[in-house]
């Protein structure tokens, strides 16, 4: 059975590998430590296309994967 994570949690689970805690987090990040928290929420409305960038920069991950359109987690780095 191919299980896919949503992205609250993908967004919970890239942080807790990074040994985070969400004021960790936004201090790096510059995001918003309530709006972190919502987006690992599971009733979140939105995600700005700007957190979704920060976040996958920060994490190294790709936006497609956090956004679900890939399971490519890992972005390619350029030569």
């Amino acid at each position: 059975m191919n299980t896919t994570l949503t992205i609250q949690e993908k967004l919970k689970d890239l942080r807790v590998e990074h040994g985070l805690t969400l004021e960790q987090l936004a201090d790096q990040t510059g995001l918003s430590k309530s709006a972190l928290g919502k987006y690992e929420n599971d009733d979140y409305k939105d995600i700005s296309p700007f957190a979704i960038v920060t976040l996958a920069k920060f994490y190294h991950v790709t936006t497609d994967y956090l956004l679900g359109v890939s399971e490519q987690k890992i972005t390619q780095t350029q030569s």
